[in-house]
């Protein structure tokens, strides 16, 4: 860790002062909730409420992590065994149930591509996942080490910053998948996807507004976690300006190299800006993994190694050259942008980088707009 900088997270006033009418407490969805110890241990077990991250008590001076808390530790590890057995046992059914229609689809085409894609989503991974997780559990010790209490603050005090770019892209994004529910994916797709034949005949705007759009329900499930998950992450480590900016131009690039690398293939999906995300933040936590908790390299390691296993996999219906262009626009952002010689975080967003990201938001903005006026109006 560096010595000359305490990240955000470890600081006393990472966490909100807990009230001062109340001995025992929690915090969901941004409110302050009080109780009793006992009510509090069985929040933290039950499998009824999201999961509780933030906590008060009398012997802590502020909010703490609910796994800083000693007495919460059996109650928290209780409601992790449950949810890994879940996990295994939804993944189990999901591989049976999705496996099964992709071999009634006859083994090939892009119907037996989506069955792959959702039997490794949706059952592979969760259960490997769960396994992993209840081997883990089941060998560690109940209490945290100093590492893994800085693992803990730094998951929290992520989970508790607000964020905004995030949610105006869900927006976005989700008005025009809305769009296309009511006049159809086939049909959209014509009218705002990335035709490449189009774009050559100047359509050049579908760079643009093919990202915006999806396939299907599950391919926007799929990249609509991935932008709450990776939205949050760039905008709590870098800053919303950093994250409007990168999605823009690693969407645009993961465009242009779609259209120079499959000319032959209309596209659609915003994964080539989620790559340019992943891109990013991989620099980032190599130019901070002073700073950064250990498992965040590996982290972003583990999701390049399975996308790309995806990628080959399923690769009729996926659009393997706007993943490239993206993540290598990321890549690149990453290198700029970020100052290798600072370990400060949240990044520093001067007037440029501010002005680059509202720029990009409202050009972003644009085109969810035109994306919409053209599906409705070739409908």
């Amino acid at each position: 860790m560096n010595s000359f900088f305490v990240p955000p997270w470890e600081k006393e006033d990472a966490f909100p002062e807990k009230p001062a009418d109340k001995d025992y407490g929690y915090i969901l969805h941004g409110k302050f909730v009080g109780c009793s110890r006992e009510e509090l241990i069985g929040k933290c077990r039950s499998r009824d409420l999201p999961q509780i991250h933030l906590v008060w008590h009398p012997g802590s001076p502020r909010v703490v992590p609910a796994l800083q808390t000693e007495f919460l530790l059996d109650a928290l590890r209780d409601r992790t065994r449950g949810e890994l057995k879940t996990a295994i046992g939804v993944g189990l059914v999901s591989t049976f149930v999705w496996g099964g229609l992709g071999l009634l689809s006859g083994g090939h085409g892009r119907s037996f591509a989506w069955m792959l894609l959702l039997v490794i989503t949706t059952g592979v991974i969760p259960m490997v996942s769960g396994i992993y997780g209840l081997k883990k559990l089941k060998y560690s010790d109940a209490t945290l080490t100093a590492e893994g209490m800085a693992v803990e603050r730094y998951g929290a005090w992520v989970l508790s910053r607000r964020i905004l770019f995030t949610w105006l892209l869900l927006g976005g994004i989700g008005g025009v998948f809305v769009l296309e529910c009511i006049y159809g994916f086939q049909e959209s797709t014509k009218a705002a996807g990335l035709d490449k034949r189009a774009v050559w005949r100047g359509e050049w705007w579908r760079l643009c507004t093919g990202p915006l759009l999806h396939a299907n329900v599950m391919h926007f499930v799929f990249n609509v976690s991935a932008l709450i998950g990776l939205g949050r992450l760039m905008e709590v480590l870098a800053s919303r300006y950093y994250l409007a900016l990168v999605f823009a131009v690693s969407a645009l690039a993961g465009s242009i190299f779609s259209l120079l690398l499959l000319p032959d293939v209309i596209s659609v999906g915003a994964s080539g800006g989620l790559l340019g995300l992943i891109g990013f933040l991989a620099v980032l936590g190599s130019k901070r993994k002073q700073v950064l908790p250990p498992g965040f390299a590996k982290s972003l390691a583990i999701n390049v190694a399975i996308i790309a296993a995806m990628g080959i996999l399923a690769f009729s219906i996926i659009d393997n050259a706007a993943h490239l262009g993206g993540f290598l626009a990321g890549i690149i952002l990453g290198y700029y942008l970020v100052n290798p010689r600072e370990q400060s975080l949240p990044l520093q967003d001067g007037t440029k980088i501010k002005a680059a990201g509202i720029l990009a938001l409202i050009v972003t903005g644009s085109f969810v707009c035109l994306g919409m006026i053209q599906i409705i109006s070739n409908r």
